[in-house]
């Protein structure tokens, strides 16, 4: 039997430098995604036509339609905007019938913030007129693009269902930017 080819230390280092290059091409690919779904955003907001109601109050809407009734200390900070900013939303989205307050079974001093029925179908026709408007710009893509988006559809389905985090350095929820 011939003994085994002897391997220099560069020839060893081969495999731990194409982790390396796969790593580093993977996070390019990744800081690349982001970069793209920051312009999606940004091109959104332009693409689709304006609701009646600014993009913080439908998100209020949003957050009680999804996840229940909440404190307005709750949506201040789910929101990223003052208590006074808050309440103000509150005050014009219940005046529309679009939510009310409700006793706090845990606190009665406290109110906490639901969606109506009005509300509730208020928001599945923005969805609804939101998600046909894009449904036609993406149609308009190449096929491999679409099928691109549809293959993404699950990791942004997740992305936009984690937590947002931005850690100690980050924005502070109730501070204005």
């Amino acid at each position: 039997m011939p003994p085994p080819p002897v391997q220099s230390p560069a020839s060893r280092a081969e495999p731990a430098s194409r982790a390396e290059s796969a790593s580093e091409a993977e996070a390019a690919g990744l800081a690349e995604a982001a970069q793209a779904l920051e312009r999606v955003t940004s091109w959104l907001r332009r693409a689709i036509r304006p609701a009646e109601w600014n993009a913080v109050a439908l998100s209020t809407l949003d957050a009680v339609a999804r996840t229940g009734p909440h404190r307005i200390s709750y949506l201040v900070s789910h929101e990223r905007i003052t208590q006074p900013g808050m309440t103000g939303i509150v005050d014009r989205l219940a005046a529309a019938g679009l939510v009310r307050r409700q006793p706090d079974p845990a606190d009665g001093r406290a109110a906490l913030v639901a969606i109506t029925p009005a509300g509730q179908d208020y928001l599945t026709s923005v969805r609804r007129q939101r998600a046909s408007a894009l449904a036609a710009h993406i149609g308009q893509l190449e096929p491999g693009q679409q099928r691109a988006l549809a293959a993404a559809a699950a990791a942004l389905q997740a992305l936009a269902a984690r937590p947002i985090d931005d850690g100690p350095s980050g924005p502070q929820p109730g501070r204005l930017r």
